[in-house]
């Protein structure tokens, strides 16, 4: 576990650095919009989210406007400060590590993590991911997008500036396999190029 932190603690350094400019530069979520409205579509109405590496809270801003009752968690505080600081994002922030979420079992009825599983090592990704299916209700619905490739990488650029952020990737049997193995059933996915090869999946839990 030592390691994975020093990995997480690079990164999120790394993020407190270009906070500002990565809102800058993320503000356009029309790629993203058929999968937050499908993630709507399938999420309970009126229902509890939580948005897991939720940056500056784009998607969060998405969500309430549709009703959702929404909690934004960040392991990064300049992140979150961007949005509702600079931006003037009005959500419910939460610092807080997703590989131990600070909510009760059965708290949610919808989990959208986008583009954040891609940060944590391979070895602690099954752990979050069921720390994810205790918070969700039953019948709930959870996103997830990470990159396609094999292994993992430190990038040497962030945004334009010399800074870097630690990245995995998956092959679509692997992922699928850890998402069922954790108890998920998926209900829908796709492979998405969006600036790189990303690997959706739309899961759900099973009822009680």
């Amino acid at each position: 576990m030592a390691n994975d932190d020093h990995t997480l603690h690079k990164t999120r350094a790394t993020y407190e650095k270009i906070a500002i400019t990565y809102a800058e530069n993320n503000r356009d979520r029309s790629p993203l919009a058929g999968h937050l409205n499908r993630f709507i579509e399938l999420v309970k109405p009126n229902g509890w989210v939580l948005d897991v590496g939720c940056g500056p809270g784009f998607d969060t801003a998405v969500f309430q406007q549709h009703n959702l009752q929404t909690i934004a968690l960040d392991y990064t505080h300049a992140m979150m400060q961007a949005g509702q600081t600079d931006l003037g994002i009005n959500a419910n922030f939460v610092q807080g590590d997703m590989r131990q979420l600070p909510f009760a079992p059965q708290q949610f009825d919808g989990i959208w993590a986008s583009a954040s599983l891609l940060h944590l090592e391979q070895t602690d990704v099954s752990q979050t991911i069921a720390h994810f299916y205790h918070c969700l209700r039953p019948e709930g619905i959870a996103y997830m997008s990470v990159k396609v490739g094999e292994g993992a990488e430190w990038t040497s650029l962030s945004y334009g500036q010399a800074e870097s952020r630690y990245f995995t990737y998956w092959q679509p049997d692997t992922f699928d396999q850890v998402l069922q193995q954790v108890g998920f059933t998926i209900v829908d996915g796709s492979i998405d190029e969006v600036k790189a090869s990303w690997l959706v999946r739309f899961v759900k839990k099973n009822a009680a």
